[in-house]
């Protein structure tokens, strides 16, 4: 295993702008790189806190698998500003933001292909 190496969580997604505009929009992901060679060779690289998200979308011809069992959990400055800003922006919240026990301010959200993603802030002792 690589001590620095790269991280990626890959999905594809039953909507692709779709998902790119949560992602960018409601969650603040940026740009890392994008490509469209066409219909079966097109994706985008999201940067997430110290890693990444991949996403592509389904291939024409291919059936669309809903991701099962999976979440995501991100590193934000301000969770509070980001859970306001994701609910402006109609994100479907999963439970609003609270402390939690073990040193952390959460909000959870689901992705349109319900993915929850969790927003956090370490709490300061």
């Amino acid at each position: 295993m690589l001590p620095n190496g790269q991280f990626r969580f890959v999905f594809t997604a039953s909507d692709f702008e779709k998902s790119k505009a949560f992602y960018l929009n409601v969650i603040g992901a940026g740009i890392d790189h994008e490509w469209d060679f066409g219909p079966a060779d097109r994706g985008i690289c999201l940067t997430a806190g110290a890693g990444m998200i991949e996403i592509f979308p389904t291939a024409p011809g291919e059936l669309y698998l809903q991701p099962q069992g999976v979440s995501m959990l991100i590193e934000v400055a301000d969770v509070d500003a980001a859970y306001e800003h994701a609910v402006q922006a109609d994100a479907e919240v999963v439970v609003p933001t609270a402390d939690y026990p073990w040193g952390q301010r959460i909000a959870r959200f689901k992705d349109p292909d319900g993915i929850v993603v969790s927003l956090f802030t370490p709490i300061k002792a």
